[in-house]
């Protein structure tokens, strides 16, 4: 066996995946990343969230969450309210635009997961899964 061959099907899996993703969004039309998708999902799924609960769950400096927070805003997928309880940060959330958006990538995101367990027993998918998520806690 390829002493590379589980880095190298790793990066091949996720390669095809954010190419699918891309074709399926038609991402480069839209000027939608990897990060926006990311975040436009996890904004969706956090009502009270705010730019420092970003920086926490995806592990990312918050200068780089701050740009891409106002990408979002300049877009208008996302908008900035005034939180109730904390002066010093802001609320975001979706606009209709962003809303609209994130219902796509949900949809896009289903249909590569068709797609990609094409052909899959339950139990292909399940020993998958627990591979991965040992390889993941490998690492950790």
């Amino acid at each position: 066996m390829n002493k590379n061959a589980i880095p190298e099907t790793i990066f091949n899996i996720i390669q095809s995946y954010r190419h699918a993703m891309r074709t399926e969004l038609q991402a480069n039309q839209l000027g939608l990343n990897g990060m926006h998708v990311r975040c436009l999902i996890f904004i969706q799924q956090h009502h009270q969230c705010t730019a420092n609960d970003i920086v926490h769950h995806f592990s990312k400096d918050k200068a780089q969450v701050a740009r891409l927070i106002k990408e979002m805003i300049l877009n208008d997928w996302i908008a900035k309210a005034p939180h109730p309880d904390d002066k010093r940060s802001q609320l975001l959330s979706l606009t209709e635009q962003g809303t609209k958006l994130s219902q796509e990538i949900q949809k896009a995101q289903q249909n590569i997961q068709a797609k990609m367990q094409q052909d899959l027993t339950e139990e292909q998918i399940q020993t998958f899964i627990q591979v991965a998520q040992k390889l993941q806690k490998n690492l950790s």
